[in-house]
C-alpha cells in the first residue's frame, strides 16, 4: 500500500509536496483506516480540493509521471529526451531536476523508491527495503552514472551497463528480470490511474469479465444500487454487434436491460446499448468495474476529478466502499481530487483524509496541505468552513465584468 508521495519542481509544484497515507493521531474512524501487521495505520482513502488552476491535478499528474515512466523508460531510444515538465515560472528551475519518491508496502515490507531527472538523463535513483526494521540498499544512483550495490553486484553490474543515461535502472532491472525488483515494478504496475494523461477504457477493461457470471452479478448490483433503472447486462457476440464510429476494431457489445411497465401494468425487459445511456451512467458504469477489481486485489486508484458526471451521493457511496471493513477487506486505497463540497463532512472523511491545494499569487507555484494541519473541532462544519475560506485552497472571485 501506498505511504507517502513526494515530487518536486514539476509543473506547478516548484518546492518539494507532499502527500501522506499515514495515519495521524485523529481517534475517529478508526475503520477507515488499514493496520499492518507492524501497527502501523494507514489511510484506506485521500481526497484533494482546491481551486481550479490551484494544482490538484498536477498532484495526481506527477504520481502518474512516475508510475509511467517506471513502467516504460526501459523502452526509450539512446539519446531521446525525457517529457518531464519542470515547474516554467522561475528561470532556475527549468535547468534543475524534476524529482519524485514513493514509500509504500509489499508484504509488509517497506519499500522507498526516488528518482531526479532533467530533460536528458536521471541523475539520481535509489531503491531502499526494510526486511528486518532496518534500512537496505538495493541500489543507489548518483550522477547518472555512479552507482552502488550491496547484494547481487555481479548480475546488478552488468544491467547497469544496459541502463542508458536517459532510463531508470528500475524499469530496465524488471525487463531483465532481476528477482529484487520485479516486487516493486510489480506494485508500480498494480496502480489504476484515471487522469487527463491516462484515461482507461471501461469497455477495454470490463467487456471479457462480463462474460463471467459472477463477475457480472456483482457489476449488475452496483448498477441497482446506483438507480439508473437497468436491472442488469447483456452482453452480445462480436458478430451481431454494430460497429460504432470511434475506431475501425472498435465494437461496443454491452446492452442495459430495462424493466419497462406499459398502461396495462405489465412489465417488459427492453435493451438500450450502453453507448446510448447517459454520459452519468457510463461515467459511473466506467467507474464500478475499476472499483471492484481494486477492492478485491487490495491495490491502489488515483482519479483526478473522479466524480465528474456523478450525483454527489453516488460519490459518496463509492467513497465509503473504500473506507468500509466489509467491502475492503483487502487494505485498497483511493486518492482523488473533487469539487464535491458535499463530501467534505466528518462523518465521510477523518481530518487526515482531505487535503487541499492553493497556489501562490507571487510565484504561482502550488502548496499541498491537510485539514490536519489546522486546528478543527470534531463536530465543525467543514463544508461551510471551506467555502468562506477558513482553509484556503478556495478561487478569490474580483469584482468587474458582471
Amino acid at each position: 500500500m501506498l505511504i507517502q508521495f513526494s515530487v518536486e519542481n514539476y509543473l506547478s509544484l516548484k518546492e518539494k509536496v507532499v502527500l501522506s497515507m499515514l495515519a495521524s493521531n485523529d481517534t475517529e474512524h478508526i475503520e477507515h483506516l488499514i493496520t499492518s501487521k507492524k501497527k502501523e495505520s494507514y489511510l484506506k482513502a485521500a481526497v484533494i480540493y482546491g481551486a481550479n488552476a490551484s494544482g490538484k491535478s498536477n498532484v495526481l499528474n506527477a504520481f502518474w509521471f512516475m508510475v509511467n515512466y517506471v513502467l516504460t523508460s526501459h523502452e526509450k531510444q539512446l539519446h531521446k529526451p525525457i517529457d518531464r515538465i519542470p515547474f516554467k515560472f522561475d528561470k532556475a528551475t527549468l535547468e534543475k531536476p524534476s524529482s519524485f519518491e514513493v514509500i509504500f508496502t509489499i508484504d509488509d515490507i517497506r519499500y522507498v523508491y526516488g528518482f531526479s531527472a532533467t530533460d536528458k538523463e536521471v541523475v539520481e535513483e535509489y531503491l531502499y527495503y526494510y526486511p528486518n526494521g532496518r534500512q537496505a540498499i538495493i541500489f543507489e544512483r548518483k550522477n547518472t552514472n555512479e552507482y552502488r550495490f550491496t547484494v547481487d553486484v555481479d548480475e546488478q553490474m552488468t544491467l547497469r551497463d544496459r541502463t542508458s543515461a536517459n532510463k531508470l535502472y528500475l524499469s530496465v532491472a524488471s525487463n531483465w528480470n532481476y528477482k529484487k525488483v520485479v516486487p516493486v515494478f510489480g506494485w508500480f504496475a498494480s496502480c489504476k490511474i484515471l487522469t487527463k494523461n491516462s484515461v482507461a477504457d471501461a469497455y477495454g477493461v470490463d467487456a471479457e469479465q462480463l462474460r463471467d457470471d459472477e463477475y457480472r452479478s456483482v457489476i449488475e448490483a452496483m448498477l441497482r444500487v446506483a438507480d439508473f433503472g437497468i436491472q442488469s447486462l447483456q452482453i452480445r457476440e462480436v458478430e451481431n454487434v454494430k460497429r460504432l464510429a470511434k475506431t475501425e476494431e472498435e465494437y461496443i457489445n454491452i446492452d442495459a436491460i430495462h424493466l419497462v411497465q406499459d398502461e396495462d401494468g405489465n412489465t417488459h425487459p427492453f435493451a438500450l446499448n450502453m453507448t446510448e445511456e447517459s454520459d452519468g451512467t457510463n461515467s459511473y458504469f466506467k467507474l464500478v468495474g475499476i472499483v471492484k477489481n481494486v477492492l478485491d486485489k487490495g491495490g491502489l486508484l488515483v482519479a483526478d476529478e473522479m466524480d465528474a458526471h456523478l450525483h454527489p451521493l453516488l460519490m459518496k457511496h463509492l467513497v465509503m466502499l473504500f473506507n468500509s471493513e466489509t467491502y475492503n477487506p483487502n487494505g485498497a486505497q483511493l486518492i482523488f481530487t473533487s469539487h464535491n463540497t458535499n463530501l467534505l463532512d466528518l462523518d465521510v472523511f477523518r481530518r487526515d483524509q482531505i487535503w487541499f491545494t492553493e497556489k501562490d499569487e507571487k510565484c504561482v507555484a502550488t502548496d499541498l496541505f491537510s485539514l490536519y494541519d489546522f486546528s478543527v473541532r470534531k463536530d465543525a462544519k467543514v463544508e461551510k468552513g471551506y467555502l468562506i475560506g477558513r482553509y484556503g485552497a478556495i478561487p478569490f472571485i474580483k469584482e468587474g465584468l458582471l
